[in-house]
C-alpha cells in the first residue's frame, strides 16, 4: 500500500507549451513520455464509489495493473490517498487480489466483483520529469493530455500533477510555487475520475450550493475546529470556481466568495488559537481577492433589476432610459473572459496555494500539547456564539428604528456574524439553529435588496432631471414601508433564545 502525496493542475493550452522550458531550470533527474489507457469500474448503483474507493485498470503498452484508491483527504488541491497497485494480466479487475483488510467489515467482495461494470475511459499522453529539490526531495512532474470518455460524450484532459517521490512536502509546495509563475494553473477540485463519473452521467450536475454548515463535531478540540472549517471553506470556494468554469453566473462567484470570506472570518474566531501557529503570509492578498470580487453586490443588483427587460421597474415613465443606463453600467462590469484569467492568474493560484500549504503544515502543529488548541470545541463554540450575539444587540442594532443608510451599513456585520453560525452551529439541534437562523437570513436578504435600491440612487445622476424626480418619488414609495418591516423583523429577531443557550433535550 502506497499514500499519494500529490497537487493536481488544470492547465491551459499556454501553460502546456511553456511547461518543458520551464523545467529545463532544474536539476532533471530522468524524462519520459508514454500513452496511458485507463478504464474505471463499478456497480451499476455505484457501491465502489459509496465506499469512497475508485477502481481502474491501466494500460501501458502490454502491461496492466489494476489500482484501488481509498478514502483520503483532499485540501486545495493536495491529494493525500493510500491507494493499492498489482500487477493484472488480463483488461478485468480482479478484487479479490487487493489485501483484505482495505474492505469495510462486513463488504461482500465477491457480489461486488459480479456486478462491476466499465464506466468511461481516461487516456492521455503522459511527460513526466523526475526533479532534484535543493533540499534532496524528488518530486515528480507529469504533464497529462487527452480525453476523458464515456459512451458518445468526451472531455479534454490538460492537467499537471506535481507527486512527492521521497522528501518532504514542503519541497511539492515550493516546485508548485514556481510553477504557477508561469501562469495558466489552476488548482484542481476534482480528479479525473470525478469528473469522468458526471461525464457518464452517474453524478448530478454541480448546482449552485448555499453554504451551509461546516462538519464540526462535539468530539473535536478547538485546533480540529479551526482546521475543519478552513478545509470547509476551500472546498466551497474551489467547488463553485470550477462551477463557473463549467456555467460562468454571478451566483458562482457569489459562493465562490462567501469562501473565501469564511477563510477570513476564521482568523478572527480563532484568533488566540492562531497567534502560536506558523505567519499567514497570504492574508494580505485575501483581503487583494475580496477586492476583486467587491463588484458582485452591484452585478446582483444590476441582474436583478434588468431581469425580463426590467419588468420590476415597467410602472415609471422613464423605464426604457432607465434600462439603457443600467445595461450599460452591467456592460462595465468583469466580463466573464476576464475573470477566468482572474481564475488562472498566477497571483489568484498562487494565494490558493499558499492558504492549501500553511493548512497541511499547520494542522500537523495539532500533534504538539497545547492548552488552548486542545480545548474541547463546544465550549469555545458557545462562547464564540455568544460574542457575536452581544454584537447584535449593540447600540445601533437596538435603536426602535433605522434609517436606509443605517440598514446599509449593518450589511457586512451581519454576513460576518452568520459565519460564526456556519462555523459553529453543526454542534448544535437542527431545528433549533434553524428556527433561529431563518430570521436572521431572512433579515440579511432584506437588507440587500434595499443595496438594488442603493444601485438606483447612484445612477440616478445620469437622468434628466424629471426622470431623476419621478425615480425619487418611486425609490421612496418603497423603500419606507420596507423600512418598517425590517425594524419589526429586527427587534423580534433579538428576542429569540439562542439555540446555544437552550437546555439539552
Amino acid at each position: 500500500m502506497e499514500t499519494e502525496v500529490e497537487l493536481k493542475f488544470l492547465a491551459s493550452d499556454t501553460l502546456v507549451s511553456q511547461l518543458p522550458a520551464c523545467l529545463a531550470q532544474f536539476q532533471l533527474l530522468e524524462q519520459a513520455q508514454m500513452d496511458l489507457a485507463n478504464t474505471y469500474f463499478d456497480t451499476p448503483d455505484q457501491r465502489l464509489r459509496a465506499l469512497d474507493c475508485g477502481l481502474r485498470i491501466r494500460r501501458r503498452d502490454e502491461s496492466r495493473q489494476q489500482t484501488i484508491k481509498t478514502a483520503g483527504q483532499v485540501v486545495g488541491g493536495l491529494y493525500q490517498r493510500p491507494e493499492y497497485n498489482l500487477a493484472i494480466q488480463q483488461d478485468w479487475p480482479e478484487l479479490a487480489a487487493f489485501p483484505a483488510e482495505i474492505w469495510p467489515a462486513g463488504t461482500d467482495v465477491a457480489g461486488l466483483q459480479a456486478a462491476l461494470k466499465p464506466l468511461f475511459c481516461t487516456n492521455f499522453h503522459r511527460q513526466t520529469w523526475l526533479v532534484a529539490m535543493p533540499d534532496g526531495s524528488r518530486v515528480e512532474v507529469a504533464l497529462d493530455q487527452g480525453q476523458i470518455v464515456a459512451g458518445e460524450q468526451q472531455e479534454p484532459i490538460g492537467e499537471v500533477e506535481l507527486e512527492l517521490i521521497s522528501g518532504q512536502v514542503t519541497a511539492l509546495f515550493e516546485l508548485a510555487a514556481k510553477l504557477v509563475q508561469l501562469g495558466g494553473l489552476r488548482l484542481g477540485g476534482q480528479s479525473k475520475a470525478q469528473r469522468g463519473y458526471l461525464l457518464a452521467g452517474m453524478a448530478a450536475e454541480s448546482p449552485i450550493q448555499r453554504m451551509g454548515f461546516a462538519p464540526v463535531s462535539d468530539t473535536m478540540t478547538v485546533g480540529q475546529g479551526l482546521f475543519c472549517v478552513l478545509q470547509y471553506a476551500l472546498a466551497h470556494w474551489q467547488y463553485h470556481e470550477q462551477l463557473f468554469f463549467d456555467h460562468p453566473c454571478v451566483e458562482a462567484l457569489v459562493q465562490l466568495r462567501n469562501g473565501v470570506n469564511l477563510v477570513r472570518q476564521a482568523q478572527l474566531i480563532f484568533a488566540d488559537i492562531y497567534l502560536p501557529l506558523g505567519p499567514r503570509p497570504w492574508q494580505d492578498e485575501l483581503a487583494w481577492l475580496e477586492g476583486e470580487l467587491a463588484w458582485l453586490d452591484e452585478a446582483q443588483a444590476l441582474q436583478r433589476l434588468t431581469a425580463e427587460r426590467a419588468h420590476y421597474l415597467r410602472a415609471l415613465r422613464c423605464h426604457d432610459r432607465l434600462l439603457t443606463v443600467l445595461e450599460q453600467r452591467q456592460a462595465g462590469l468583469p466580463d466573464s473572459q476576464g475573470l477566468r484569467n482572474l481564475l488562472q492568474s498566477p497571483r489568484y493560484t498562487s494565494l490558493l496555494l499558499a492558504i492549501t500549504r500553511w493548512v497541511y503544515l499547520e494542522e500537523r502543529q495539532l500533534e504538539k500539547p497545547d492548552p488552548q488548541r486542545d480545548a474541547p470545541l463546544l465550549g469555545f463554540a458557545a462562547e464564540q456564539l455568544a460574542i457575536s450575539w452581544q454584537e447584535l444587540h449593540e447600540p445601533e442594532m437596538c435603536l426602535p428604528a433605522l434609517d436606509y443608510d443605517g440598514y446599509l451599513s449593518l450589511v457586512g456585520k451581519l454576513r460576518r456574524n452568520l459565519l460564526v453560525g456556519v462555523s459553529f452551529a453543526n454542534l448544535y439541534d437542527e431545528e433549533s439553529r434553524q428556527g433561529f437562523r431563518l430570521p436572521w437570513q431572512g433579515l440579511l436578504r432584506r437588507m440587500e435588496e434595499l443595496e438594488h435600491f442603493e444601485v438606483l440612487d447612484r445612477l440616478a445622476p445620469e437622468l434628466a432631471t424629471a426622470q431623476r424626480l419621478e425615480l425619487e418619488e418611486w425609490l421612496t414609495a418603497r423603500i419606507s414601508p420596507r423600512l418598517l418591516e425590517l425594524d419589526q423583523a429586527r427587534l423580534q429577531a433579538q428576542q429569540m433564545l439562542p439555540y446555544w443557550e437552550e437546555p439539552a433535550a
